[in-house]
């Protein structure tokens, strides 16, 4: 007679993480391929105010290719937005404006440095498709400058998909946890949305307590919907309630 192992039951959704502070968004209006206008905005700050977010940090994408957005226009623009809310989400909820770095060969050259409310982590990405040239110069640079490198959603680079090992998991990103780099998990990629290369990257990070942070990465209102049936055991799901009550930190 042969014996299976039951599989684990996956049931997991956003509300079974208790996230109170999410770390990463693009809620802010017109800025980038985020939400398109303030009504869309509203719409997922209510959605993230019904499930539990009180904090929340708008870090619209900078990159000169892309989306040259200015510190000092981002500045504006979240002053205005903030002002212009429902006062029931104004009076229950707190918000900062930071932003999501591309790194590339302009990084270096851009002035202003938008952090999250410590003053201190700043969250920068790569290109999906290919790795970038100057991220290890990058956040030993930003160390150098007195800043705390985050490295947006590892697990969504198609890169590290093609080698992520099942023993080792992924060489480089040990490699920049041990030089000082933190690491932000996506809740969307707990779903599996990005296919099981993807899920393999996250269930080695988590289970070797890689990652740091977790932020949503919200783009639209629909997209929090999606936010459930995780692919991931109990163990792995008390580890990133572990990073949500690692979020608080970032606002004292």
């Amino acid at each position: 007679m042969l014996f299976f192992k039951k599989k684990e039951k996956v049931n997991f959704s956003f509300m079974d993480i208790g996230l109170t502070a999410d770390v990463h968004s693009h809620i802010l209006p017109g800025v980038d391929d985020g939400s398109p206008d303030a009504e869309e905005s509203v719409a997922i700050l209510e959605a993230l105010h019904e499930r539990g977010v009180r904090k929340v940090i708008f870090t619209p994408h900078v990159s000169r290719s892309m989306f040259p957005n200015k510190a000092d226009d981002l500045k504006v623009r979240f002053t205005e937005f903030v002002a212009g809310l429902p006062e029931s989400l104004r009076s229950d909820m707190r918000f900062h404006l930071a932003s999501e770095y591309m790194v590339d060969e302009f990084f270096a050259a851009d002035g202003d440095r938008l952090c999250w409310p410590d003053g201190k982590h700043i969250l920068i990405e790569m290109s999906y498709y290919e790795r970038s040239r100057e991220i290890r110069d990058t956040i030993f640079n930003l160390q150098m400058d007195g800043f705390q490198p985050v490295l947006a959603h590892p697990e969504r680079y198609v890169f590290y998909q093609k080698v992520v090992n099942k023993k080792h998991g992924v060489a480089e990103l040990d490699d920049f946890v041990n030089a000082g780099c933190a690491l932000q998990l996506n809740v969307m990629s707990l779903t599996g949305a990005y296919g099981e290369p993807s899920m393999a990257i996250v269930r080695w990070l988590l289970d070797h307590d890689m990652y740091s942070f977790i932020g949503t990465d919200v783009h639209s209102r629909r997209q929090i919907d999606h936010f459930s049936g995780f692919q991931i055991t109990s163990a792995q799901m008390d580890k990133v309630r572990q990073l949500a009550r690692q979020n608080e930190t970032i606002f004292g």
